[in-house]
C-alpha cells in the first residue's frame, strides 16, 4: 500500500512538472531572452524528483490553477497532496504577469481560515469571473500553512523575501470588510500602486489605505504606522512590512519613472546584490545598512532584503 501511495505521489508530482513546463511556453512571457530563461528553468524542475526537493530549491511559485479557483467552496488551504490544482512558475522576472496571473489582497477574518463563511471569495471570483487570466496566487492557497514541515518552514521563509516581486508582476484584486489597520494590506497595496502607472479604481474598501500611503510620502512611514495603529498578526512580520514600505516611498520621491523603480525593485530583490549603484540618477542603495543616498542626501529604510539565497 505504501508503495502504491509513492507511485501515486511520484505520477501526480511529474505531472505538475510537465504541466508547468509546457504552461512556460504560452505565458505571457515580459522577460527578455525567453527562450534561454525558460531552458534554464527547465533543466532545474526536472532535476527535481520530490517535494521536499522542489522547496528546497526556493525557486519555483505555486499558483493556483483558474479553474480549481473558480469550483472551489472555499479558500484551499495550500495542499501538497493536490497538485492537481496547482501550477509552478519561477521566481524569475518574466514568468508572473498582469495578463495571466492575479493576485488577491484579503484580510485573515480568523487564525484558522482566512474567509471561512467564503464572503471574499465569492466577490473577488465575481470581479474576475469575465476578465482572461489563467493562474492565481493567494497566500491561504499557494503557501505552505502551519503546521509546517522544517522543508516548507524553510520554504515559507524564503518566499515571504519575494512577495514584493509577485504583487508587484501580477494584476491585483480585493476586496476588503469594514477598515483595520492592517499592515500586510497596507503593504499590498503600496506595492501596487507606486509600482504601476495606471490609477487604481477609487473603491471604497481602498481609498483610506491609498489616503495613509499619500501621508507617509509627506511624514514619513512609522509616524502614519504608529498614528493608525497598524499592526501585523504575526508581529515578527512588522519590521518586513514596515522596511518594504519605507523603500516604496523613498524610492516614489527620487525615481518618478516607474519603470524604473520596477528595474531597480528587481535588482533589490536578487538574493546577491548587496548594494547597487545607478550613475545616471545619482543614486546608490546599500541593502544591508538600509541606506539610498541620492544626490547627497541621505534616506534611511529598515534593513530587511536577504542577501543569500540560503536565508
Amino acid at each position: 500500500m505504501e508503495r502504491q501511495i509513492a507511485n501515486h505521489f511520484l505520477v501526480v508530482f511529474r505531472s505538475l512538472v510537465e504541466r508547468s513546463i509546457n504552461a512556460w511556453q504560452s505565458l505571457n512571457y515580459v522577460g527578455t531572452d525567453k527562450a534561454d530563461t525558460i531552458i534554464k528553468h527547465v533543466d532545474i524542475l526536472k532535476n527535481v524528483s520530490s517535494m521536499d526537493s522542489l522547496l528546497e530549491t526556493r525557486q519555483f511559485w505555486f499558483f493556483q490553477l483558474r479553474e480549481s479557483f473558480m469550483r472551489q467552496a472555499l479558500f484551499m488551504k495550500w495542499d501538497p497532496s493536490r497538485l492537481d490544482e496547482y501550477i509552478l512558475l519561477p521566481i524569475d522576472y518574466g514568468f508572473a504577469n498582469n495578463r495571466d496571473c492575479f493576485f488577491i489582497s484579503h484580510y485573515w477574518r480568523t487564525q484558522h481560515h482566512p474567509d471561512p463563511e467564503a464572503e471574499d471569495l465569492c466577490l473577488n471570483r465575481q470581479d474576475i469571473a469575465n476578465l482572461e487570466w489563467s493562474y492565481i496566487w493567494v497566500d491561504w492557497t499557494c503557501m505552505p500553512q502551519v503546521p509546517r514541515s522544517e522543508s516548507q518552514k524553510r520554504y515559507f521563509k524564503r518566499m515571504l523575501q519575494f512577495i514584493p516581486m509577485i504583487v508587484r508582476d501580477c494584476a491585483f484584486t480585493w476586496r476588503f470588510p469594514r477598515f483595520e489597520p492592517r499592515a500586510w494590506i497596507l503593504f499590498e497595496v503600496a506595492e501596487f500602486i507606486f509600482n504601476h502607472t495606471f490609477r487604481i479604481p477609487d473603491t471604497e474598501d481602498i481609498r483610506i489605505f491609498v489616503s495613509h500611503l499619500t501621508e507617509m510620502v509627506e511624514t514619513g512611514v512609522k509616524p502614519v504606522i504608529n498614528k493608525y495603529g497598524y499592526k501585523c498578526t504575526n508581529e515578527s512580520d512588522s519590521r518586513l512590512v514596515i522596511g518594504w514600505i519605507e523603500i516604496l516611498v523613498i524610492l516614489s520621491k527620487i525615481v518618478p519613472d516607474v519603470s524604473q523603480r520596477q528595474e531597480i525593485f528587481d535588482w533589490i530583490n536578487g538574493p546577491y546584490v548587496g548594494s547597487l549603484s545607478i550613475p545616471n540618477l545619482g543614486t546608490k542603495i546599500d541593502k544591508s545598512k538600509g541606506l539610498i543616498s541620492c544626490n547627497k542626501t541621505i534616506y534611511e529604510f529598515t534593513p530587511v532584503f536577504s542577501l543569500t539565497a540560503n536565508t
